[in-house]
């Protein structure tokens, strides 16, 4: 993808969510709970971004074959390497998105962290999907019921249809969740703008579609990273997650120039807690 591309991206983000200036600032208005599963910023342009950590965890050091015994021990990363499973829920003008939805009530915190926030997952207008893996889907099912009876939900068609040609055994979650939602489900070409000036960004390579979302200054990056630790530094490092990783390091090292370029900060499902990163 062109760095043309992204100047005409980055404008048309702004479109219908008020504008942002150019100096791009991040102040805090929230901080960690004591169980560091919480932290909310305020944007300057009035969007409220506030990170939900569904799970705290360690990256096994194996699945990072890419990476030599010499790094990860002048790392200290033998043990494993810090990171997340988490979803972000952004809010502006009153209308309320979530970025992937984590495990689902039996594994994880997503949703019983909207409920401390005071948000039932009926308030959700849009859910925008960063790719169909099940620590980002399993939110939206309780059994066979919908969790979010009212969002629509918004998933890259490359994404959508690539996991629909896969075997049975592979795509039983995706089947199962998407014939619930099906009335719900929205499929997008990259380079559409979503609700809200939502843009969505081609960083295939994880999966067949995965997708970043910028929201003005604000990137979700879904698992371009894995473990930061090791891949901002080395971004040609894989984790063994990574379906197509030539693709892989080519979405990880295009994305992560463009938000150094541009100032964005950036929102990754597995970046070590509180999963917010601006370089």
């Amino acid at each position: 993808m062109k760095r043309a591309f992204f100047v005409m991206a980055m404008t048309l983000s702004l479109a219908g969510c008020g504008q942002a200036s150019k100096a791009p600032q991040v102040a805090e208005t929230g901080t960690a709970t004591e169980s560091g599963e919480l932290k909310t910023l305020q944007m300057e342009d009035g969007l409220k971004v506030t990170w939900l950590q569904d799970v705290g965890r360690k990256q096994s050091r194996n699945i990072f074959a890419d990476a030599s015994d010499a790094l990860v021990d002048s790392l200290g990363l033998q043990d494993g390497v810090p990171s997340t499973i988490s979803a972000f829920l952004a809010e502006k003008d009153g209308v309320k998105m979530l970025f992937d939805t984590g495990l689902g009530r039996k594994a994880g915190r997503v949703l019983p962290l909207l409920d401390s926030l005071g948000v039932r997952t009926s308030e959700i207008d849009y859910l925008y999907l960063t790719h169909l893996h099940g620590d980002h889907i399993g939110g939206m099912l309780d059994g066979d019921k919908v969790e979010f009876p009212n969002a629509t939900v918004f998933v890259s068609r490359m994404e959508y249809e690539g996991w629909m040609s896969m075997p049975d055994d592979k795509k039983a979650q995706v089947v199962k969740t998407f014939g619930a939602y099906e009335k719900q489900l929205r499929l997008f070409e990259f380079g559409d703008v979503l609700p809200c000036g939502v843009l969505p960004i081609n960083a295939v390579g994880h999966t067949p579609g995965h997708t970043v979302y910028q929201l003005g200054r604000l990137l979700v990056i879904g698992d371009l990273v894995h473990g930061a630790a090791l891949q901002l530094a080395n971004p040609d490092i894989c984790a063994s997650f990574d379906a197509d990783k030539a693709a892989s390091r080519a979405s990880r090292k295009r994305i992560l120039e463009y938000a150094h370029d541009n100032g964005l900060l950036m929102a990754g499902m597995h970046l070590p807690a509180p999963a917010f990163l601006k370089r």
